[in-house]
């Protein structure tokens, strides 16, 4: 980049600067809405982030708070509503333009280029979409980020060798060589152990002196309290509580959606439970595992037996997926044991473990959208014996959700997010499974359709189905299991049944720690 177009450049921005409104927030969304098909991710949202201001944004699975970030990233555009920078209609602006307005962003799960070094990623940034700079100042700039990320002695060394506290540091770093007045981290404590948690903090607290405004979105609740001057609580998209950390953590709302005390309809149903002598069907024992550096299960340790339903609950990457990816075979434990029926199937593939009766209802439905809802069916029933047997379980799922009989010649792209998930349900049945796992099957549905959906799990344990549900809405899971366990940073942190653990202080800390008091 040449000096003069540089000099053109900085000119051009420090005028749009001064013709800002001073009085204005840094950040200002009014109506802000996303939808995706059926589903409202973000819902008429109206939100400052003020300047010198840190806004912490907190909410349970599928509340809104990633898409929230994408569209204010550009990565998303809004289906209605307006964002404005500094007083300035951004609405619909691609990222690249964001980022030139002085938007910064951190990635749940860093991005980097792995093939380049450290301070080539640094330099990308600085010189396509950063402050304009000549090669030789943007080099003197990443370097000094560095260091002050904690990433100096680590320049030269290729992005995907590192560590992954370093790829937080260095996602940080990335997004601090835009020059950004507004910087926006999502979950970036997410993964890390607390003695990481803790530098990762002070290094937050550190850049609100440097950095006009921050915006954090993240389930580890110590950030929020350490870092954060007000806080927002989102759900089901809407704007929920604000105030600072101290109040909204005390706020009995906020326990309401993240434990799910606020269901009403979660009511305690009749269970087959387990069927006596038969001993343990699945049994896990002391499972670790891994995504690259990041550890995500520690010491995951329970039994189900015959008939039972088990719940997993636990806050945002407390490991419940992960969970779910080792038992069904989607990921290799690379510590402990899985027993099913008595045969180790952990390091088994997952059509083998299929076959031996376990299946894996996934986490966003992951429906095959071009396909008719038969054909969708068809494909989990393909173990089935014979065409007589396939149609038989087709009968079974019918019965069980007669408006997937209805749409059958459907194209499952038309159906409605809680169709779509009965789908998905439905073809996990067609393998007819002897256990059954169900990630976060209420994820981002209407109250009234999770209603239908748990009455639907209710039956099939009536026909003897075992399950493993995995909820973080703690009511839901409480509703339907005969035992559950509560998992915390990979590893089971309280274990008993639902009248146990029903009110018990340790699962509200669990979910969303003790409020402190004001520093």
């Amino acid at each position: 980049m040449s000096g003069s177009l540089v000099a053109r450049t900085a000119a051009s921005r420090r005028r749009e600067r001064e013709a800002e409104d001073p009085g204005a927030p840094l950040l200002e969304t009014t109506g802000l809405t996303k939808r995706f098909g059926g589903v409202t991710a973000v819902d008429s949202l109206d939100l400052t982030v003020g300047r010198r201001e840190a806004l912490g944004v907190i909410g349970p699975n599928g509340a809104g708070k990633s898409t929230l970030i994408g569209l204010l990233n550009g990565a998303h555009r809004p289906t209605s509503g307006t964002i404005r920078i500094a007083g300035r209609d951004v609405t619909g602006a691609p990222p690249h333009a964001i980022a030139r307005l002085g938007i910064g962003r951190t990635h749940q799960v860093p991005q980097p280029f792995a093939q380049m070094t450290v301070l080539e990623n640094l330099m990308l940034g600085r010189l396509y979409a950063g402050e304009p700079a000549s090669f030789s100042d943007a080099d003197r700039d990443c370097r000094a980020i560095l260091e002050r990320t904690g990433l100096g002695a680590q320049a030269e060394t290729p992005a995907g060798r590192l560590p992954l506290l370093s790829l937080k540091r260095l996602e940080l770093a990335r997004a601090l060589a835009l020059g950004p007045r507004l910087l926006l981290l999502d979950e970036i404590g997410a993964g890390l152990i607390e003695a990481e948690l803790a530098e990762l903090i002070a290094l937050v607290q550190e850049l609100k002196r440097d950095v006009e405004s921050i915006l954090i979105v993240e389930h580890v609740l110590d950030v929020i309290q350490e870092c954060c001057d007000r806080v927002v609580v989102l759900d089901w998209g809407k704007k929920l509580v604000e105030g600072s950390p101290s109040q909204v953590l005390a706020d009995p709302q906020v326990a309401a959606v993240y434990l799910g005390t606020g269901s009403a309809s979660a009511e305690r149903r009749r269970l087959a439970g387990a069927r006596a002598g038969e001993g343990a069907l699945l049994s896990v024992e002391g499972i670790g595992a891994s995504y690259d550096t990041f550890r995500a299960l520690r010491d995951v340790t329970f039994a189900v037996e015959p008939g039972e339903v088990v719940a997993l609950l636990g806050a945002n990457g407390a490991g419940k997926t992960t969970t779910a990816r080792v038992l069904s075979g989607m990921l290799r434990a690379d510590a402990g044991s899985v027993t099913f029926k008595g045969t180790r199937i952990d390091g088994r593939s997952p059509h083998e473990i299929v076959r031996l009766g376990l299946v894996h209802c996934m986490e966003g439905r992951r429906i095959f959208a071009d396909l008719t809802v038969e054909e969708n069916l068809l494909l989990g029933g393909r173990n089935a014996a014979s065409k007589a047997e396939r149609a038989t379980r087709l009968g079974r799922v019918y019965e069980l959700f007669d408006v997937l009989a209805m749409k059958r010649n459907d194209s499952g792209a038309t159906l409605s997010g809680g169709q779509q998930q009965m789908l998905a349900i439905g073809r996990a049945l067609m393998a007819d499974p002897e256990l059954v796992i169900f990630d976060e099957i209420s994820l981002g549905l209407a109250p009234v359709v999770v209603d239908q959906l748990y009455g639907a799990l209710a039956e099939l344990n009536e026909r003897g189905v075992t399950m493993v549900i995995i909820e973080q809405n703690v009511e839901r899971g409480l509703a339907l299991a005969n035992h559950v366990h509560v998992l915390e940073r990979g590893a089971v942190a309280l274990s008993g049944t639902p009248d146990e653990l029903r009110g018990d202080p340790r699962v509200r800390a669990l979910y969303v720690g003790e409020a402190r008091g004001e520093a």
